[in-house]
């Protein structure tokens, strides 16, 4: 007989993470410290249902959704005001 699995609560935190786009579940295997530091395996798997979900809170909160970290090229406009600021610092 295999050992019996538990279930346990856990602190979470957020993290951006890049998933293929067809992806249909999601299976995390993590280790992790107890109260008393000592390390533990964890796993959980995400549903289809919790792609979508998570993908859906991504879009809701992350202000310009997938080009949140595109570049931007800044205007003759914009630089000649940067070479004014620049001049005001002492």
């Amino acid at each position: 007989m295999g050992k019996k699995k538990k279930t346990v609560e856990l602190q979470e935190m957020n993290i951006l993470l890049r998933i293929p786009e067809n992806m249909a579940t999601l299976e995390i295997n993590a280790s992790v410290l107890d109260g008393e530091g000592k390390r533990m395996k964890v796993s959980r798997k995400l549903s289809p249902g919790d792609i979508f979900k998570a993908r859906q809170d991504f879009l809701e909160n992350v202000e310009d959704g997938d080009e949140f970290e595109a570049g931007y090229v800044v205007t003759e406009k914009g630089f000649k005001s940067l070479r004014r600021m620049e001049g005001m610092e002492a």
